[in-house]
């Protein structure tokens, strides 16, 4: 397969992704991981099983070893964030797509990020966000609004 059909195919891919078709997706970067497989190929794949699967575990690590192989690419936290996610793992998903924030600053996790809904630092940060006091005195602050 040629160079040009290869990115096509991935493009492709990387669309279906964004719009939600996972199994076509899945065909896109099979196709492609046949001929080219790249971190970023194996971390579309990752996503997609762990959507159309529930195979998060597998999944994540799969992300984190394309992380490990290219540090400064955003779209491995991205994906690894989003993994988290179908995994239940909100806290763990929102420190994942940080660090891809301070790697690059892409609209894809800035959105994310978005999405998901920003929370704001616990009132005594020593202790846990779901600390009793931390509870109470966010939610007292908050009628006063001084949060």
């Amino acid at each position: 397969m040629q160079p040009e059909q290869l990115n096509d195919l991935f493009n492709k891919g990387r669309e279906a992704v964004e719009k939600g078709y996972i199994p076509s997706a899945q065909v896109f970067f099979s196709q492609v991981a046949e001929q080219h497989k790249t971190p970023e190929v194996r971390s579309y794949l990752a996503y997609c099983l762990a959507k159309s699967q529930g195979r998060t575990q597998v999944a994540a690590k799969t992300c984190t070893e394309s992380i490990r192989r290219e540090p400064d690419n955003p779209t491995h936290y991205l994906l690894l964030g989003r993994i988290h996610l179908l995994a239940g793992d909100k806290e763990k998903a929102i420190q994942v797509l940080r660090q891809g924030i301070k790697i690059n600053n892409d609209q894809r996790i800035l959105s994310e990020i978005n999405r998901m809904g920003l929370r704001k630092p616990p009132v005594i940060e020593s202790l846990k966000r779901n600390h009793p006091l931390n509870r109470f005195l966010g939610k007292i602050f908050a009628r006063l609004g001084l949060r």
